[in-house]
């Protein structure tokens, strides 16, 4: 999985390397992509409940937890095929939203109630939009490469994104800029 990927991956080739047969493979995995999910989930678990006391310090180890995932070649291997069999396969679709990725959203939904609770942030926060602030930049890297990197400043640009959305008192300046790309910079690539 780390080497070829989800799409070199098969049951025959699965069972013949761990010395195995096809029947004792189907009476524990319904098919492959469960198997590529349980792999995924022991190398990576749900996510480091974090509670620093400071919202931005919370937000920073959590999105550098993301980033060294997201990066390591396990997940960019195998992450657009195992997405694809979930888009297909409902009970698959279920078991990665509530064992892998329901408690690593239910990290940030603690984190952002503690900043609540301290005062870091006030009124209503919509958990599942901050989330998918932080997310999102991270994801679209690793599945549409473009160059850009899975880096300590996008973890500092998302994090100081998702502060300035929250209205957050730790929101201080906005990413590095010294990290970022101009539009000038992008087309002289292309």
């Amino acid at each position: 999985m780390v080497n070829e990927g989800y799409s070199a991956l098969t049951v025959d080739a699965l069972v013949t390397q761990v010395g195995t047969t096809r029947p004792t493979f189907y009476r524990r995995f319904p098919n492959i992509a469960h198997v590529a999910l349980t792999v995924i989930k022991s190398a990576f678990g749900t996510g480091t409940p974090v509670d620093t006391g400071s919202l931005r310090e919370d937000l920073l180890i959590l999105q550098r937890e993301e980033v060294a995932m997201f990066s390591s070649p396990l997940l960019r291997n195998n992450l657009g095929g195992l997405l694809e069999a979930a888009r297909a396969n409902s009970e698959l679709l279920s078991v990665y939203g509530s064992e892998f990725i329901g408690p690593r959203r239910a990290n940030v939904a603690r984190v952002l109630s503690a900043a609540l609770a301290r005062g870091e942030v006030s009124g209503d926060v919509d958990v599942d939009f901050v989330c998918d602030l932080l997310l999102g930049p991270i994801l679209a890297r690793t599945l549409m490469p473009s160059g850009a990197a899975l880096d300590e400043a996008l973890v500092n640009q998302t994090t100081d994104a998702a502060l300035s959305t929250l209205g957050a008192a730790s929101a201080g300046h906005i990413g590095d800029s010294s990290s970022r790309r101009t539009a000038a910079q992008i087309a002289e690539r292309e």
